[in-house]
This record gives C-alpha cells, sequence and structure tokens, in this order.
C-alpha cells in the first residue's frame, strides 16, 4: 500500500506533512437503550455512527471511497476438563484451551467524492448489538476502517478507528424502574421484599424495602446484612446447545442494617448497600461493572440478603435471601436520540417507562445486517 506524500521544496521539507485525506469520527458515544430484542420499545430508535472525511489535496481525485464497520467477540480462556461436556473431553487431565471468535456485525457504505472539502456520514447499526468490552478471558470491539483508491496510480489508502458501543438498560433519570415482590415464610417467620428490577450506577446504592413477621416467643430480628454481587459467566455454542462454564463470583462489602430498638411488626424497613464506582475524587478498590451479554460473556448481578436473629433461648440459623438486579448506567445524554414520546423535555414530570423482562438478544448473531 502506497503512502502519499506531498513534494516540494527543502524549505517546507521540515514541516510535517499534512495526510491527504483523514476520517473523524464524532466524539458522542455510540450507544443503545434496553435490551436487544425487537420487542424492546426502543429498537425503533436507529442508532448512528456519526462522523466526516476531510479531503486536504485537492489534487487527487478520488474514484471511490468505502467506509466498513464491523464487530467481533472473542473468548480465551483454559477450562478445566471437569466443567466441560463429556464429548468435548475424553482423556484429557489438563485444562483444555478455548479459543473462537465471532463476527458480530458488518456494515458497509460507499460514499460519492465530488470534489468537496469534507463528506459528513452516518451509518445505520444493526439494533443487536453487544457493548464493547475487554476482560481477562473475552472482548467485544469494532472498528471503522476507511477505504480510499484514486485510480492506479496512488493504489489504495486506508484509515482505521476503533469505536466504543455501549448499552444501557435505563434510558435517564425519569425512568419509571418496575418494582417485583418478593414473599415468603419460613415456619415462624414471615417476610416480604419490595425490590427494584434495576439500578443504575449513578445512584450511588440500592434500596429495597423489607417487612417481616416473627411468631416465636424470646426471638425476634437483630440485623440484616446486604450485599451485592457480581457474576461474571462464560460460555461457548456446541451442536446441541450453549454451554456455560463455572461463574466467577465477586460479592462486594456488605453493610449491616440494625434493628430499631423499638419495631412494630406492621413496619417497612428500608435495607441499602452501596453501589461502588470511580469518581474523580474517590477511587474504589473494584468497581461495580454494568450489566452486559454477548456470545461468549455475561455480567450479571444478584443481591445477597442475610436475616440474622437474636434469641433468648437456643441459637436461630439466619435467614438467607438472594434475588437478581439489573445495573446498568445512564447515557450520557439520558435525552439524545430518543423520539419526542419517550424523551424527557425540560420542565417536565413526565417519566419514561422501560420494560426490563424482555429476553436478550433474540435477533441471531448470524444474522447480520447492513445498510
Amino acid at each position: 500500500m502506497r503512502r502519499f506524500t506531498g513534494g516540494g521544496d527543502s524549505h517546507n521539507s521540515h514541516k510535517p506533512q499534512m495526510p491527504p485525506v483523514e476520517v473523524f469520527v464524532d466524539e458522542e458515544p455510540v450507544y443503545f437503550i434496553g435490551p436487544a430484542t425487537r420487542d424492546n420499545p426502543m429498537s425503533h430508535v436507529r442508532t448512528r455512527l456519526m462522523g466526516k472525511v476531510v479531503f486536504n489535496d485537492p489534487k487527487i481525485k478520488w474514484n471511490r471511497v468505502t467506509l466498513q464497520f464491523s464487530g467481533k467477540a472473542r473468548l480465551n480462556i483454559h477450562a478445566q476438563v471437569g466443567a466441560l461436556p463429556r464429548e468435548m473431553v475424553q482423556n484429557e487431565t489438563d485444562p483444555v484451551h478455548l479459543d473462537s471468535t465471532m463476527q458480530v456485525c458488518q456494515v458497509e457504505k460507499e460514499l460519492i467524492f465530488s470534489g468537496e472539502k469534507e463528506i459528513e456520514f452516518g451509518l445505520h447499526l444493526p439494533t443487536h448489538l453487544p457493548p464493547s468490552i475487554q476482560t481477562q478471558h473475552a472482548k467485544v470491539d469494532y472498528t471503522l476502517v476507511a477505504s480510499f483508491s484514486a485510480g492506479t496510480f496512488f493504489k489504495k489508502y486506508r484509515i482505521q478507528h476503533q469505536v466504543v458501543v455501549k448499552r444501557h438498560y435505563l434510558p435517564g433519570p425519569s425512568a419509571v424502574i418496575p418494582c417485583v415482590e418478593l414473599h415468603d415464610a419460613h415456619e415462624w417467620f414471615e417476610w416480604s421484599l419490595d425490590v427494584p428490577k434495576a439500578v443504575a450506577i449513578e445512584a450511588g446504592e440500592i434500596v429495597v424495602a423489607l417487612r417481616w413477621s416473627v411468631e416465636k416467643e424470646r426471638v425476634e430480628v437483630d440485623r440484616v446484612q446486604f450485599a451485592l454481587e457480581e457474576i461474571e459467566t462464560y460460555r461457548f455454542s456446541l451442536k446441541n446447545g450453549v454451554h456455560n462454564l463455572p461463574p466467577f463470583v465477586y460479592r462486594f462489602p456488605a453493610s449491616t442494617y440494625q434493628t430499631p430498638s423499638f419495631s412494630s411488626g406492621a413496619e417497612t424497613h428500608f435495607i441499602r448497600t452501596p453501589i461502588p464506582f470511580n469518581t474523580p475524587a474517590i477511587k474504589v478498590p473494584r468497581a461495580v461493572r454494568a450489566h452486559h451479554f454477548d456470545p461468549f460473556l455475561e455480567i450479571s448481578h444478584r443481591l445477597h440478603m442475610t436475616i440474622h436473629f437474636a434469641s433468648t433461648d437456643v441459637p436461630v440459623e439466619p435467614v438467607k435471601i438472594e434475588f437478581p438486579i439489573i445495573v446498568t448506567d445512564y447515557p450520557p445524554s439520558s435525552n439524545q436520540d430518543l423520539p419526542p414520546t419517550l424523551a424527557n423535555t425540560g420542565g417536565s414530570d413526565e417519566a419514561v417507562s422501560v420494560d426490563l423482562d424482555l429476553p436478550e438478544y433474540t435477533p441471531r448473531y448470524e444474522q447480520e445486517s447492513s445498510s
């Protein structure tokens, strides 16, 4: 591939040479709202990758300008034999190296050059794209490649940019987050919980409403421990389906709610646990990651609650409760690219509703879209 170098006298030879053409990608992040399924109310909002091509050398007559946006997902992990299906291992005893790459999408667009100084472009992206990520064992990355040709003499010129794609499950602070009620009875102890289905990292904490009833003499609730867990699960496809490897589970430090001295049975207790995340002023040892789903990796979250009892007779075993929650973050601009019926206008109290019960990634990854 031939590089473009401008001619000139010795007086200008020490000056940095301008490339014949440049590609600039919009600094605004590329993101989607909600799960990647056609049933998602936000799926009809087309996400575009915006940018422009700047032609610096007016002497070059470009006859072909092609943009190609592509994404790949990769798995690279050593799995223990006991965690793999029998058809994959026979007499193996050492860990098996799993290395697989899948193309997530490929979108192409051709620009028509007619001598202008610059051309703005917008690439419509498929709605099923997983967000960019890089972990120790998997990654999803996207690349924008611009290819230029100007006849046989100049051959070809190629420019490449990395593009970050994000997915958010809440469109903004005005979103109405549905709650689910959990309840159970265990002999002499009955409890109920109101739990939000999702929480934004920016909120800084998770709050649930807990009520209980103790039907046993000389026993009362002493304290409640509440912690957030992050689950990192790797998977791969086989002929007979998808196989999940044993997950990596990390529990963040638990918070403790001490029961008030005077508490009636009908009282509602608001139990809180912090969401650890980095800020310009504070760095945490480990920050929570947003919910993620791609062909090889899923990052999910659940809440772990332990209710401890105080008894004057015999020790009472604590009650343990686990339930899932979607941990996400807000888009950098909550109103950007939202239709008027969903965008929260200034001064309006109208809330945006979201559907968090939809299955993720109904479209098959093999069904690539292009425009």
